[in-house]
Parts: structure tokens; C-alpha cells; sequence
């Protein structure tokens, strides 16, 4: 999490935090988490934690992405926020949250 924000920071200046619910193009930055990416892509409210590893190669392998070289969590969890980065870029994103608070942004059902 320190990591994230020390990068945020970094790219503040030129990829500003993205606050509106919907990507209207440019550069941005912009918030999202494996655990609620997981529970959109699988259409439910909570996912299991004993499971993470296994549900969440299965949704990057359902949508194409080879995962063999992805062997830990955080390799995983990585990959589910850049597959969620495209989605925005495609306009297939739900945003939680406001701008005052922040947005989260996940995979549209």
C-alpha cells in the first residue's frame, strides 16, 4: 500500500487522479483492488480468501490471459489491475465510491 501511494505521488503530475465515474480518456491514475475486481468478475458480494489464488487465475485465464509465469498472489492480484486498467480504457468499468472519498473502479458485470 506505502508502495502504491510513493507511485501515485510520482505520477501525480502528469496522470491525475482520475475523479469522475467514468474515464473520459487522458492520462490518469485511478484506484481498484483485487478482492473487489474478484467478487465483480465473479458476480457476487464476497469471494472466498481460502480461494483467491485459484478464482483469481481462473478469471484472467477465462479471458485469455496465460498465467503460467504468474506464480505468486501479488503476480496475480497485479495482473487483475492491469486487465481492470483496460477495462476502463474501454469504458467497461463500474465506479464505488464519490470524488470526495475517491473512486473505486471494477470490471463491469
Amino acid at each position: 500500500m506505502f508502495n502504491g501511494e510513493r507511485v501515485y505521488q510520482a505520477l501525480a503530475v502528469t496522470h491525475p487522479l482520475l475523479t469522475e465515474e467514468r474515464y473520459l480518456g487522458g492520462r490518469v491514475c485511478f484506484e481498484t483492488f483485487p478482492h473487489a475486481i474478484t467478487c465483480a468478475m465473479l458476480g457476487t458480494d464476497v469471494a472466498s480468501a481460502k480461494r483467491k489464488r485459484l478464482q483469481r487465475r481462473a478469471l484472467l485465464e477465462d479471458v485469455g490471459i496465460d498465467t503460467r509465469l504468474l506464480t505468486s498472489i501479488d503476480a496475480l492480484d497485479a495482473a487483475l489491475c492491469a486487465l481492470t486498467a483496460e477495462y476502463l480504457w474501454l469504458g467497461q468499468t463500474k465506479a464505488y465510491g464519490d470524488a470526495d472519498g475517491g473512486h473505486i473502479f471494477v470490471p463491469a458485470p
